[in-house]
């Protein structure tokens, strides 16, 4: 029972890790830019804080789900990775139809830090005893 729970929790919790990292990362990285007194919504400030925040989404969302389940931690890796990949895909377009740029480079940093953890997993930079 408790391992259909835990299968049954891998994807909401993988949505709430990454969207958790996202807001910590972003979070620190504006007040740490702003105790620096750089002004943390400047065009290159702003690069670096989306492109960090939404690749950290990416990478805790798959890493999240995949130490939760209880088994098979390198099929739910890339499972993960390829609905985030899809996910990201999905929401290009509004964000292009919106002309929302920003969103469409935060789509591509998800996908990249996504890909990433599923990358280090296929090239053997990580095993499955990592993932707890």
């Amino acid at each position: 029972m408790a391992n259909a729970l835990r299968w049954i929790a891998v994807l909401p919790s993988a949505l709430l890790g990454g969207w958790l990292a996202w807001i910590l990362v972003k979070g620190l990285n504006r007040i740490t830019f702003a105790w620096q007194g750089i002004d943390p919504d400047s065009f290159f400030s702003r690069v670096f804080i989306e492109g960090i925040s939404h690749g950290a989404l990416g990478a805790a969302a798959v890493y999240v789900g995949a130490r939760l389940a209880p088994s098979h931690k390198r099929i739910v890796v890339f499972i993960l990775a390829t609905l985030l990949v899809a996910a990201a895909g999905f929401l290009l377009f509004p964000a292009i139809v919106l002309r929302d740029w920003w969103a469409v480079y935060g789509v591509g940093a998800v996908g990249v830090g996504a890909g990433g953890v599923a990358w280090s997993i296929y090239a053997g930079d990580l095993s499955e005893s990592d993932f707890g």
